[in-house]
């Protein structure tokens, strides 16, 4: 067996056959697909049991509801290929997503392979790629590192495929618990492991924009503790491999000062909530993290810097 596909599903219905369809129309025909089945309570059960009678292939675990981490990692134990990919039980793959993937891992004997997506809004779809070639994780390709990390290519587990005896042998799982960003912490912790990446430039998995539910349902958390906890994370993988150019600053920098923008115009905090954010932690990080090349209002950085936490709470009323 050369692929494991692990889907969690929870409540997705109205799109998982489809989804399911796109993985039986696959060129590549050598995977297994693990579907975890984390409680749904509509026709997701039985969706996923009849795929399941239907093709041999599709293997479905039923367990009390977890979370969309323990439904991973539960498939990651029961995964009998050589290597690991992840799909979102609301999203689908183009029939060459998983061949893709496969070849490009054959011809460069890659530690991780990263493509691209299309991210399918209502409206629109938008096309979400990289330069296409080999990353060396460290000082020596830093830009290219954060190119990944700005797109969000490096974000969630879908558009990639692992080596399963990495995950195994140094007990990579995402961690339970966590709200937001638990798959960014499985993949840095992955990263911790390889040296290299390969990046593809198309768009074979298809990212559905949904405004409510299921797994892909935010691009990003307006919570502040979850924000600032996750570039902490970031800051503190490329400290420790290295990736220290000019851009790579601007990208921690832009990040933090954004967490600082959206938690002063939350709407939702008190000014005790507000003075507590701005920890001292967090006003040194700001200090120090100052190369930004986005547009950050004077009166935020005035408030900051003199700590006029009165004054942050009156503005962000006012921009209600």
């Amino acid at each position: 067996m050369e692929i494991s596909v692990i889907i969690p599903v929870y409540n997705t219905e109205a799109y998982l056959e489809e989804c399911l369809d796109s993985v039986i129309a696959q060129q590549f025909e050598d995977w297994e697909c693990l579907l975890i089945d984390d409680g749904s309570t509509d026709r997701s059960s039985s969706i996923c049991d009849l795929y399941a009678s239907r093709d041999s292939r599709f293997k479905v675990f039923h367990i009390v509801n977890s979370g969309v981490s323990a439904a991973r990692n539960l498939g990651i134990e029961h995964a009998l290929g050589t290597y690991i990919a992840f799909i979102d039980s609301d999203d689908t793959v183009d029939k060459s997503y998983l061949s893709r993937l496969y070849e490009a891992m054959m011809q460069v004997d890659a530690e991780l392979i990263v493509g691209g997506m299309k991210l399918v809004r209502p409206l629109a779809t938008e096309i979400n790629t990289a330069t296409q070639g080999l990353v060396i994780i460290g000082s020596e390709d830093s830009d290219r590192f954060v190119e990944l990390n700005r797109k969000f290519l490096l974000y969630g587990p879908v558009v990639k495929l692992y080596h399963s005896d990495i995950i195994r042998g140094n007990n990579i799982r995402f961690p339970l618990g966590v709200q937001y960003g638990e798959d960014l912490v499985f993949n840095l912790e992955y990263l911790k492991y390889v040296t290299n990446i390969f990046v593809i430039n198309t768009a074979d998995y298809n990212y559905r924009i949904l405004s409510e539910g299921s797994l892909s349902s935010s691009a990003h958390s307006r919570n502040f503790a979850n924000n600032y906890t996750q570039w902490k994370i970031i800051c503190s993988f490329f400290k420790g491999k290295k990736i220290n150019s000019s851009n790579a600053q601007i990208y921690l920098s832009n990040r933090l000062w954004g967490i600082a923008y959206d938690l002063v115009m939350s709407n939702k905090l008190s000014v005790k909530e507000i003075k507590s954010a701005f920890s001292i932690e967090f006003m040194n990080d700001l200090r120090a993290f100052n190369k930004y090349t986005i547009s950050i209002p004077s009166w935020l950085r005035i408030s900051m810097s003199g700590r006029f936490y009165r004054m942050m709470w009156l503005i962000q009323r006012r921009a209600k």
